[in-house]
């Protein structure tokens, strides 16, 4: 009886022994989760400061300053001092548009007044070589999207579609799309067109060089909007039928 209460001791130590070994496994897995986890938590926190930095970057244009800065140089030289009064004021309400926006969100409407705003100050700089349409659905000024992304298409627009040749025109569309009653933004102009290969890199994710200095904007504020959205965005680009580039996105 003696032997029976014995093994049975040593039957029920080695059982938990096996326990605790089991226990002990479990636990060292689930620490080696926890840390793949943080890593992925921090890899990702890596990517969106430097994807945020990025955009930091691209809001700060000192080319765009002292163009207007030159322009209104250009007008005093000319006297034309109404001019001047509404370059000084178009440009101190775009800088402080942007220099005020630390959120990753701001009103739709505010985001468009912006636009309209920076294309107003580039009518002067062209001097009137292009028109702008905006259009917008009753109801979508209290949409949230995240700040400067209407502007980066807009800069594209005016920078490859507006020549001292023709006329060009740049149109700025948002309309609310049921039943998910998803808004729709859509940017086009008359101008080339995107060419071939940038088109393929813009539809697919491709690297682009630094010589596309706008584009690679447009290819930050996507990935800003993969970020922001968790992936929920869609951005498309095409070229018209009748020419010119066209950007859309919900």
């Amino acid at each position: 009886a003696r032997w029976n209460e014995e093994s049975a001791a040593l039957d029920f130590k080695n059982s938990k022994i096996i326990e605790l070994e089991q226990a002990s496994q479990q636990f060292k897995h689930l620490i080696g989760q926890i840390r793949r986890f943080k890593i992925d938590m921090y890899e990702q926190e890596l990517e969106k400061q430097r994807i945020q930095l990025d955009y930091m970057k691209l809001q700060i244009n000192p080319h765009f300053f002292l163009n207007c800065l030159t322009s209104m140089y250009s007008m005093a030289q000319m006297q034309m001092y109404g001019e001047i009064e509404r370059m000084a004021m178009s440009t101190t309400q775009y800088f402080r548009y942007i220099f005020q926006n630390g959120h990753n969100f701001v009103r739709l409407q505010d985001e468009i007044e912006h636009v309209r705003i920076y294309l107003d100050i580039q009518r002067h700089r062209y001097r009137n070589a292009f028109a702008y349409h905006i259009s917008q659905d009753a109801g979508t000024g209290d949409i949230r999207i995240p700040p400067l992304v209407l502007q980066t298409f807009i800069e594209n627009a005016v920078k490859y579609a507006v020549s001292r040749v023709t006329e060009a025109n740049i149109t700025l569309s948002v309309s609310r799309k049921m039943p998910d009653d998803l808004a729709k933004i859509t940017i086009s102009d008359s101008g080339p067109g995107f060419p071939p290969d940038i088109l393929e890199q813009l539809m697919h994710g491709g690297p682009l060089n630094a010589e596309n200095g706008n584009r690679i904007g447009i290819m930050n504020t996507i990935q800003r909007l993969s970020l922001l959205y968790k992936g929920q965005a869609d951005v498309s680009f095409s070229n018209r039928e009748g020419g010119g580039a066209e950007a859309g996105g919900r």
